[in-house]
């Protein structure tokens, strides 16, 4: 048995369900597990009903967001906030180590990236953080993209660089596509691909959101856009869609909590443009998403889902989320998620941006819908297979036998 601290430090999203999924997993893996987080009595209830033959093994302490830099310059308050990360995470495990008498073997970080940052290099992390560490590397937007500020750089300052840590024997990614490419930028360090899983609770179909939204809609197609309600997300587009088929027979979703600072000033003006309009084909949740069960039954009431998302290179969980309930789903012909979506068939790709493609797109889906698993043969069942947390155990094994 091993002791492994595990830290999460942001309860938005699906970095909760992260959190949970990897801390059941190493408790049924036999391991002692020390978490950090947030909501510890969410946590602790959760662990309770899904391990309750583990809890003796399972502790779980506070643990906020460190408070954020106020320097300038862009890069460098991103190098200090991780930073402070490190000293913080330090600093937590120590005073639970004072408290329970052990010291973890591993610590691992289900979402690295908020630890790594472009000028923090490796000798710096290994100085300030003692203990072997590992993490999922969710958004290495940096090996999709191309970008002229990182082209002029030494790879020493690109944001990866503190992977070299000799603490660090092992990390894992969901981008199969960029892993190695990774490993050939951090010493032929083993980089382990991971299912990109997602929380498969019963949906909660009486949830009174649900409800309004099937009374809205009235038997006409659903297309939804579920989740933080973000610039990258496509939102505009969306809403501009909706604009444009306002007489027809549709109603679009907006769900999740509206996230207005990620727009600028001449969107956020567009934005409430639209909203102003009070578009009668839309329906608007701007609230976060109470939970899993309630963001399945958002899932399982929709036809389409939108995930056109902006110059966003990642993959997406709204993409399992859509082989869990087998909803085909329109992305942006550009990165991994389109990737994924031609691989298994899951729906269309349009250009990002582009209204009249959107259009055309929801129309032909849509027209399918009745068919689509004869005429389209998507393979939802191996994609939903391959991002299963069956895949979990060998995978966080592999990364526990490298320590």
């Amino acid at each position: 048995m091993k002791t492994i601290a595990i830290i999460e430090e942001n309860w938005n999203g699906h970095r909760p369900t992260y959190l949970k999924v990897f801390t059941k997993t190493l408790l049924e893996l036999g391991h002692q597990v020390i978490a950090f987080c947030p909501q510890p009595l969410e946590l602790t209830e959760w662990v309770a009903f899904n391990c309750p033959n583990y809890q003796e093994q399972f502790q779980v302490f506070q643990f906020q967001r460190p408070e954020p830099s106020s320097f300038g310059i862009n890069g460098i308050r991103t190098a200090l906030n991780a930073l402070k990360r490190w000293y913080y995470a330090k600093a937590s495990i120590q005073y639970a180590s004072s408290k329970i008498g052990k010291v973890p073997d591993l610590v691992f970080f289900p979402w690295l990236d908020s630890c790594l940052a472009p000028y923090l290099l490796h000798h710096i992390v290994d100085k300030i953080f003692p203990y072997p560490w590992s993490g999922l590397y969710v958004q290495p937007r940096h090996l999709r993209l191309k970008q002229k500020f990182w082209s002029i750089n030494r790879g020493t300052l690109k944001p990866h660089a503190a992977l070299k840590s000799s603490h660090c024997p092992a990390i894992g990614v969901i981008d199969e596509g960029i892993a190695k490419q990774l490993q050939s930028k951090i010493n032929g360090k083993n980089v382990i691909t991971f299912p990109d899983f997602t929380d498969e609770s019963a949906p909660d179909l009486n949830w009174s959101i649900v409800k309004q939204i099937q009374a809205k809609a009235k038997g006409k197609k659903i297309i939804a856009l579920l989740g933080i309600q973000s610039q990258d997300k496509g939102v505009l587009t969306l809403l501009e869609v909706a604009q444009q088929m306002v007489k027809q027979d549709y109603v679009f979703v907006f769900a999740g909590q509206l996230s207005k600072q990620s727009y600028t000033f001449q969107e956020q003006a567009r934005l409430q443009t639209l909203l102003n309009l009070k578009l009668p084909n839309c329906f608007f949740y701007f609230q976060r998403i109470p939970d899993q069960a309630k963001f399945n039954a958002l899932v399982s009431t929709c036809h389409i889902l939108f995930a056109a998302y902006n110059n966003f290179p990642h993959s997406s969980n709204i993409l399992t989320k859509a082989a869990v309930f087998e909803k085909p789903v329109i992305v942006s012909s550009k990165f991994y998620m389109a990737e994924r979506v031609r691989k298994f068939k899951l729906g269309l790709t349009i250009n990002e941006g582009d209204v009249l493609q959107c259009i055309y797109t929801i129309g032909r889906l849509c027209s399918q819908l009745d068919n689509y698993n004869q005429e389209v043969q998507p393979d939802f069942h191996g994609y939903r297979r391959l991002h299963s947390t069956e895949q979990l155990p060998e995978k966080l094994q592999s990364i526990l036998t490298s320590i």
